[in-house]
């Protein structure tokens, strides 16, 4: 798929039954991150490579990361994928991390999501901003 200019990254049920997603979008040099319960911010393409690299597993052979797609600047790209594994009972939503000197790697959404909404809102903690 082509670029889209903001990406789903997670979906969640709160406490009160209601959805809330997750959304990138292309910022400057940087992902900027919105949230349904408010919560907004910006890391830089770095920063998001360290949590990606960190937790990312190559994909196995024969996988194609199709999905959404949100293009980056220094040739990175994110795409959600759907994707169910043999152990799996039903498919699972993945983030795949494209870097222009290495292989896609891989996340659940949630995990990965998770990692990036909890860097975003300390970084705007220690800077004293409300990311809400």
């Amino acid at each position: 798929m082509t670029g889209a200019p903001r990406l789903l990254l997670d979906e969640r049920i709160r406490a009160d039954g209601q959805v809330a997603r997750s959304w990138a979008r292309r910022g400057a040099d940087r992902l900027a991150l919105e949230d349904d319960e408010g919560a907004s911010g910006e890391l830089s393409i770095v920063a998001v490579d360290r949590v990606m690299t960190r937790y990312g597993r190559p994909l196995e052979p024969g996988i194609a990361p199709d999905g959404d797609r949100l293009e980056l600047d220094g040739g990175f790209a994110l795409v959600r994928m759907r994707f169910h594994a043999l152990v799996d009972a039903t498919g699972r939503d993945y983030l795949v991390w494209h870097r222009p000197d290495g292989e896609p790697l891989a996340v659940l959404a949630t995990h990965a999501t998770a990692a990036l909404r909890y860097l975003t809102l300390r970084l705007a903690g220690e800077r004293g901003v409300d990311p809400g």
